[in-house]
């Protein structure tokens, strides 16, 4: 079974002949009747931060699908030539109007069940250190929250997976 939900390769980028499913690697692929091209269904990475600000965690309501109206982790996907450190920092302020500061890797998730296909998201810890608090670009609310605070609708199952172990006191950097 191929895991992608998008429709797979008819022609071979290469040599333009027919693709078809066969057994590539341990799993079905798309290959190449002519010149054995497999396709590969590689996931999207993006990059998303846990930033905290006197004990109280920043979250944005999404604007957008998926999961529109729901409260996650400022995050988004990593651009071509770009650190995924580098991507969680801009799209915290992207999102929130906030500089952060990374301080460690935090976690790596996947997921599988996003119409634009499967990814990984490397997430980081940090602390704000300047900006001003607004919602913007696929935010359309930012808050602060305490760990008692936190909303009931939280987006991804690794953002909730996060936020408990948060929560917990378990991500106090030690």
């Amino acid at each position: 079974m191929i895991l992608d939900e998008r429709k797979p390769y008819a022609y071979c980028p290469y040599c333009r002949a027919r693709m078809q499913d066969l057994l590539a690697f341990g799993r079905t692929r798309r290959v190449c009747s002519e010149c054995g091209f497999v396709h590969f269904v590689d996931p999207k990475v993006g990059a998303g931060v846990l930033a905290e600000r006197d004990g109280e965690v920043v979250l944005v309501r999404r604007a957008v699908a998926p999961a529109r109206g729901d409260w996650c982790l400022p995050s988004g996907f990593v651009e071509y030539g770009e650190r995924p450190v580098d991507a969680a920092v801009r799209e915290c302020l992207e999102e929130t109007g906030l500089q952060i500061e990374v301080t460690r890797l935090l976690g790596v998730e996947r997921y599988t069940n996003d119409p634009r296909g499967p990814g990984v998201v490397i997430f980081y810890r940090a602390r704000v250190v300047g900006g001003e608090l607004h919602p913007a670009d696929d935010a359309d609310e930012v808050c602060l929250f305490g760990p008692d605070e936190l909303p009931d609708n939280i987006a991804f199952p690794s953002n909730r997976r996060l936020l408990q172990f948060w929560r917990g006191g378990k991500g106090d950097g030690t």
